[in-house]
């Protein structure tokens, strides 16, 4: 394989992840908001509507506040979950080209293990750099 043919592959690695991120949160976001309500509204406050389970809590948000209220701050999280997938994946991929010389060794199952914690790693503490920038940004 040539070192074009592996850095088009490690950009390809990144776009799946990307987009494995992207689509995570696009379909699960709306039980996160519900989990969120739910933490919030403990009895204590009448101005908030109770829900009895996680349907009827969808249901009422989705009747008071339509979709908007289901994927009520979708862009920060989309966007974090983004970067992070596409991060770790193309760490990953790297790391498991350098552990296995190239492509020219098999790698073992704890080299694999390896691997995925230095892209877990390079990715958290990038993307926890970048939130600390943004943050300090706006405040």
């Amino acid at each position: 394989m040539s070192a074009f043919e592996r850095r088009r592959w490690e950009w390809e690695n990144a776009t799946a992840g990307a987009i494995a991120g992207f689509a995570t949160v696009a379909a699960m976001h709306p039980l996160d908001v519900v989990r969120t309500r739910f933490a919030v509204n403990d009895g204590r406050l009448t101005n908030l509507p109770s829900y009895k389970n996680t349907a009827h809590a969808i249901f009422t948000i989705t009747r008071l506040e339509g979709l908007r209220g289901l994927y009520a701050g979708f862009y920060p999280a989309v966007l974090g979950s983004t970067v992070s997938w596409g991060l770790y994946f193309l760490f990953y991929g790297r790391a498991k080209q350098r552990y296995s010389k190239n492509g020219t060794h098999t790698l073992s199952p704890g080299l694999h293990l390896a691997a995925a914690a230095e892209a877990g790693a390079l990715g958290f503490f990038l993307h926890q750099s970048y939130l600390a920038d943004k943050n300090k940004t706006a405040a």
